[in-house]
């Protein structure tokens, strides 16, 4: 037997294994407080989708509310102190946006974020006077309104704050009060001061939606194909359990064409084929009891017969007829007739009288019991020897 050498796990991937382990759960957590559920595979398409949204929705805002939390420190010591309170009171929307996407109202905690943030940029922008070089550098800050509308809200929602922004640009930028230096850079530098701005906007808006649409698209046809995987396998065990109920049945059928006339179809309930086995079975019960039933009749049919050999034997040779047990339905009456004497009397009618029974009139085919003594063909019929305290039982 050959010896396995056994290597040990390296330290670093065990401690590297246990920190992911702790970042899942710690991701586990923050998506039970602020996103859907999971629902389970067998869940419909839009379930899951919502699902993954809700959690996609938890995902971005924890980012987003990070970055406006650590803005505050930054902005509480800037030149304008509107800027601090409203990044602070841009935490109440984003915190209230969480508990909407926990409730399932994805698109409503989207609209409410991006609303928010938009408002409060522009709000900022609007009460930065006079406006100088670094305030261009805020214009940027659009591209996270363009970010949040491609991952929150349907993809084509980016274009219409993509215009937005760049409408809040334009107008703030001709209309809002400037420094002599900010004048001497529009009126030397103009086209690429606006270009800038405008261009960051587009691409960022552009490339943002053709990669939302590529994942949606992703999305459906992998939903697609999870769906015929689904269905290939849910007719792949219909049609086993098919050609399983089809066996046995054709087991079934070839037990009874053997003789084996108690076998029987053993399909449940949850096989496509169970009515036609249930119907089977009941055919199969009731070909039994006729084969049954035409088996005793055999055994009747072979009593009687041997009784009438027995009677006439011993009526030749002047001798008691003694009727055994044949195991047939005439065995109570033999067991009834154990030492009775029997006569008969034939009627007076012309036997030559035409009947229907045979060609002997009814009258001349009756008999009737009649002591031993009053008629000189009489015969007697008395159990074998042992035979009295035998109990009987109906032939099976």
């Amino acid at each position: 037997m050959t010896n396995v050498p056994h290597y040990p796990l390296p330290t670093d991937f065990s401690e590297e294994s246990l920190q992911v382990n702790k970042r899942s759960r710690l991701l586990q957590k923050w998506l039970t407080l602020t996103a859907l559920p999971d629902v389970p595979a067998s869940a419909s398409f839009a379930q899951r989708e919502a699902v993954r949204k809700s959690q996609l929705t938890s995902n971005v805002l924890f980012f987003f509310t990070t970055m406006v939390v650590a803005l505050l420190p930054a902005l509480y010591f800037s030149p304008y102190r509107s800027h601090f309170w409203l990044d602070l009171g841009l935490v109440g929307p984003c915190i209230f946006a969480l508990v909407l996407n926990r409730k399932g109202l994805t698109l409503a905690a989207g609209i409410l974020v991006i609303s928010a943030g938009f408002t409060a940029l522009t709000l900022a922008i609007f009460s930065t006077v006079p406006f100088d070089e670094t305030t261009l550098q805020a214009y940027d800050m659009y591209v996270i309104a363009d970010l949040l509308a491609v991952s929150l809200l349907p993809p084509r929602s980016v274009f219409l704050v993509t215009v937005a922004s760049i409408a809040v640009f334009l107008i703030t930028l001709f209309t809002m009060p400037h420094t002599a230096a900010l004048n001497y850079d529009l009126s030397t530098r103009l086209p690429i001061i606006v270009a800038r701005p405008i261009g960051t906007l587009f691409l960022v808006g552009g490339v943002s939606y053709i990669l939302a649409q590529h994942l949606t698209t992703a999305i459906g046809r992998a939903s697609r194909a999870e769906a015929i995987a689904k269905l290939e396998h849910a007719l792949a065990e219909q049609s086993a359990a098919l050609q399983q109920g089809v066996q046995q049945i054709l087991e079934t059928h070839v037990a009874v064409a053997n003789g084996n006339y108690g076998a029987r179809a053993p399909l449940s309930e949850d096989n496509l084929l169970w009515q036609i086995s249930r119907a089977l079975n009941t055919l199969l019960v009731r070909h039994q009891r006729a084969v049954q039933a035409e088996q005793q009749l055999k055994r009747v049919e072979q009593a009687v017969a041997n009784y009438v050999t027995i009677i006439r034997q011993a009526r030749k040779f002047q001798q008691q007829p003694i009727l055994p047990f044949e195991r047939s339905y005439l065995d109570p009456l033999v067991a009834e007739m154990q030492g009775m004497s029997f006569g008969w009397t034939h009627s007076t009618v012309s036997e030559t009288s035409p009947s229907k029974y045979g060609g002997a009139s009814p009258a001349a085919r009756r008999t009737r019991l009649t002591p031993p003594e009053t008629s000189p063909s009489t015969y007697r019929t008395t159990p074998q020897a042992g035979r009295q305290s035998q109990e009987y039982r109906f032939p099976s």
